[in-house]
């Protein structure tokens, strides 16, 4: 296995456990909305900074795995785009990445 690989899925691990670790407390207590997320991501200067960069980042990141994917031949590209919207971004552009790497090694 290529070490391209191996980092792309230690990435998308990282991804999906720091999501898990920061989020599962707050989606679980009996205060969480989407609207209270959303006014605590920019609730002050550098979290408001963060969570605006974090969101181009992630149009970006569904445009490219769009764009990317088809021409790659990539299936269930719908899946990258929903890990992005419900996990996180470093889980599913990491998960694409791992995916389009080993579609690439067997063609």
């Amino acid at each position: 296995m290529k070490p391209l690989v191996v980092s792309y899925g230690l990435l998308a691990l990282a991804g999906l456990m720091t999501a898990a670790y920061f989020s599962v407390p707050y989606w679980t207590s009996p205060d969480a909305s989407l609207s209270e997320f959303v006014r605590l991501a920019y609730s002050n200067a550098p979290s408001a900074t963060l969570s605006a960069d974090l969101t181009v980042v992630y149009v970006l990141a569904n445009l490219w795995i769009i764009v990317e994917g088809r021409r790659s031949k990539m299936r269930h590209l719908w899946l990258y785009l929903l890990a992005n919207t419900c996990v996180a971004v470093a889980f599913g552009l990491s998960l694409f990445l791992l995916v389009r790497e080993c579609t690439r090694e067997r063609a």
